[in-house]
């Protein structure tokens, strides 16, 4: 119990509503009932775990169960990225299954409803961990340092910085501008004036 409440707010979240939701997968969402007449009523259904949709949420939530289990007992998993990053992946790949689940399929029941439910607490406590790890500016940060996605870059390979300065005129603003023999004004056409007169 003490490694549970040493964990953060957003882990608390996603580890009790994961396992919540593991458990009701298991549970009928979809049931649809039929009326026998004098024979009575005879119902049936399928739980979340019928479908390709069912089975990826389902698979999704285990390992995001072991991922958090692998957190409170403190072992560490050699993974290119951090704990907040592959958590919201997971969290809100299970949300978005869930939801088009639950839309997709006919007859569901509470206990689809109450899936749909459990996985936005596991999205919350996603949110909560990065927002605990830097915010979104951190995600966008680590995915580019991974390979995940592009940093801003100029079309020639240098950053945007490089390029700007290298635009910058390399002779100061106030220099003296170079004048031709010839130019008006200039010290030679002074000195033939001078010769003139």
């Amino acid at each position: 119990m003490h490694r549970f409440t040493a964990l953060s707010r957003g882990s608390q979240l996603m580890l009790v509503g994961s396992v919540l939701l593991l458990v009701v997968s298991f549970f009928r969402w979809q049931e649809v009932s039929v009326d026998l007449g004098p024979l009575g009523e005879a119902s049936g259904g399928v739980s979340a775990w019928d479908d390709l949709g069912g089975i990826l949420m389902g698979v999704l939530t285990i390992v995001l169960v072991a991922r958090l289990v692998a957190q409170l007992a403190a072992v560490e998993i050699p993974i290119p990225v951090s704990f907040a990053l592959t958590s919201a992946v997971l969290a809100f790949a299970i949300l978005v299954i869930a939801v088009l689940k639950n839309l997709t399929d006919d007859y569901s029941t509470f206990w689809s409803y109450l899936g749909v439910a459990l996985a936005a607490v596991v999205a919350v406590g996603a949110w909560l961990e990065i927002q605990a790890a830097g915010g979104m500016e951190h995600v966008r940060g680590e995915m580019a340092s991974a390979g995940i996605g592009g940093a801003a870059e100029s079309p020639a390979g240098a950053p945007a910085s490089e390029t700007a300065s290298s635009a910058e005129p390399s002779t100061p603003a106030d220099a003296p501008a170079a004048t031709e023999p010839g130019d008006a004004g200039g010290p030679a056409s002074e000195g033939a004036g001078e010769r003139e007169g």
